[in-house]
């Protein structure tokens, strides 16, 4: 089963509207910083940065669908919710940013890990959250590297990222999956 075009249009515009949203928090709080002017910006971020995002969640949910059939039922208040509760996770890892790592840290993780218990999603839901978890991470490792942007010296210490990156990109890898799961469910 593959997502239509309509439905990984969705996926990205859903993905980068949240990326600008919660970006928008990690930039105000100075978490991270943009050092690179040459390209546009959308709000408080790099034209580029809700492009990542966005074609991050369709790819993810296009990934969800290959592993295997999606759950049925179709309840827009769980895509809602799954949206939420992404966003506000990214939003208490901009607001810890500067706090001891180790407690942000496990509060970061324990709120990915009930993102995911919640939403369930079995092995499919797994695979895509740790594909995000590893992906997402690196890809803003090499950000970093190129000078495109920096996190705060308080949330650098992952090869120059926040510790807690991977696990905001694991509950947000099983969003992605939930909301391709609901779109395939409403048709």
């Amino acid at each position: 089963m593959r997502l239509t075009a309509r439905e990984l249009l969705i996926l990205f515009a859903a993905g980068a509207a949240g990326g600008l949203v919660g970006d928008a928090g990690h930039v105000q709080a100075g978490t991270t910083t943009y050092l690179d002017d040459a390209t546009p910006f959308i709000w408080e971020s790099a034209l580029w940065f809700p492009i990542l995002v966005g074609l991050a969640t369709a790819s993810l949910g296009e990934l969800r669908l290959r592993l295997g059939p999606p759950r049925p039922g179709f309840d827009p208040r769980v895509g809602i919710g799954a949206i939420a509760a992404v966003l506000a996770l990214y939003a208490v890892t901009a607001l810890v940013h500067d706090q001891p790592e180790g407690p942000a840290t496990t509060l970061i993780v324990m709120l990915s890990v009930l993102i995911a218990c919640w939403l369930a999603g079995g092995r499919p839901a797994i695979v895509c959250g740790l594909a995000a978890a590893v992906a997402g991470p690196l890809a803003e490792i090499v950000i970093v590297e190129l000078d495109l942007a920096e996190y705060a010296d308080s949330a650098d210490t992952l090869f120059g990222v926040a510790l807690w990156l991977p696990a905001l990109y694991f509950a947000f890898g099983f969003v992605a999956a939930r909301l391709a799961e609901l779109l395939v469910a409403r048709r």
